[in-house]
């Protein structure tokens, strides 16, 4: 049986790394990027009460389970009158500096349009989510912690 992948937080500052991450996104959309929003989330209480109306758009039973176990959850919001496209270069340069870090990420699109904005203080008549990431590191290690052989000890 495959043993389940672990992930990690990042050893770095997720709020400097997403920060560094926003302003190439703004950078690639230019004069527009007043028009989006970012929701960084890492508080597991926070990512699991999103989760939960997240869950109709990872129909996939293996991702389905794979993303709680995720330590970070990303929305990007995007004003309700503006074009609805997504700004595929500037998503990509967003991705490019997290990936760098060690995070890996699964990416949706959101179909939610009322109940996710007011959980972030969020006006849904003028905010509408348009995607979501769940994000960590890897852990590789993890399924080692139980090979300890007699000649070593950790405290």
């Amino acid at each position: 049986m495959v043993q389940q992948l672990k992930f990690a937080r990042m050893e770095t500052s997720f709020k400097g790394l997403m920060n560094r991450a926003i302003r190439h996104f703004n950078r690639y959309v230019g004069e527009g990027a007043d028009t989006y929003r970012w929701i960084f989330i890492e508080s597991p209480e926070y990512v699991a009460r999103s989760l939960e109306i997240l869950a109709d758009d990872l129909p996939e039973d293996d991702l389905a389970d794979v993303v709680p176990r995720m330590p970070y959850l990303v929305v990007l919001f995007r004003a309700v009158d503006e074009d609805k496209h997504m700004p595929v270069e500037a998503a990509l340069a967003f991705l490019s500096i997290i990936n760098r870090s060690g995070m890996i990420t699964i990416l949706r699109q959101c179909s939610d349009r009322q109940q996710l904005a007011p959980s972030f203080d969020l006006d849904p008549a003028y905010w509408s989510p348009l995607l979501f990431m769940c994000g960590g590191v890897p852990d590789l290690d993890a399924e080692f912690e139980g090979d300890t052989t007699d000649q070593c000890s950790f405290f």
